[in-house]
C-alpha cells in the first residue's frame, strides 16, 4: 500500500546508509504518551506479529488525509516539524499490507489524553481502565462502523516497525516552516 511519511534529514540519510529507518525513542516518545506508544506497539505485535529485534515503538505514515488518498500538501504539513528551517524528507512508500496497521488519527488522540471510545456512551457510567484500554481499539475500524455516523473526512494513520530503503517510491525534501 502506498503511504507518506515525514521525516528528518537525517533520519532519511541515515536509512540511506543502513537501509532501514526505525523510530529513536529519543526523539519520539514525550513521557506523557509514553503509555500510549506502549500500547500501539503492544497492538502491532498482537495483530502484525513481533517487532524486529531493539525496535519498541513504531514508525508513523498516513494512508489518509481528511478523507483523500493523495501525497500530503507540505504547505500544510511542513509546519512544526523540528526547528523552523530544519531540513525534512516526504517520502511516498510503498509497503506490503502486511507490515502495515492502520488507525484513525483522530481517534488516536483519545487514547493519547487516556479518554475512552465507547460506543454507546453512558454519562452515568464508570469505565475501569482495562475497559478504557479495550475501547481504544475502536481506533482500529476505520470505517468508523461502531457510531453508524458517516465520515467523509476521516484522517487514517500508519503505524508500521520500519521502512526499508526498497518500499522508497520518492523523496521530496523541504525546510520545516
Amino acid at each position: 500500500m502506498v503511504l507518506w511519511t515525514i521525516q528528518h534529514k537525517c533520519a532519511y540519510e541515515e536509512m540511506r546508509k543502513k537501509g532501514v529507518l526505525r523510530a529513536n525513542e529519543a526523539r519520539i516518545c514525550d513521557d506523557s504518551f509514553k503509555e500510549a506508544y506502549l500500547w500501539i506497539s503492544s497492538q502491532m505485535t498482537k495483530r502484525m506479529g513481533n517487532s524486529p529485534e531493539g525496535v519498541i515503538f513504531p514508525v508513523w505514515a498516513w494512508y489518509q488525509w481528511e478523507g483523500k488518498r493523495k501525497r500530503l500538501d507540505m504547505r500544510i504539513h511542513g509546519r512544526h516539524w523540528g526547528k523552523k528551517g530544519s531540513p525534512i524528507v516526504l517520502l511516498t512508500i510503498d509497503v506490503p499490507d502486511k507490515f502495515v496497521l492502520l488507525s484513525d488519527f483522530d481517534y488516536w488522540h483519545v487514547v493519547l489524553n487516556n479518554g475512552d471510545i465507547i460506543f454507546p456512551y453512558r454519562d452515568e457510567a464508570i469505565y475501569s481502565q482495562a475497559e478504557k484500554q479495550k475501547s481504544w481499539e475502536n481506533i482500529f475500524d476505520i470505517d468508523c462502523s461502531y457510531d453508524g455516523e458517516s465520515h467523509p473526512f476521516l484522517t487514517t494513520q500508519a503505524t508500521l516497525w520500519e521502512i526499508r530503503w526498497e518500499w522508497v517510491i520518492k523523496a521530496e525534501h523541504f525546510i520545516s516552516r
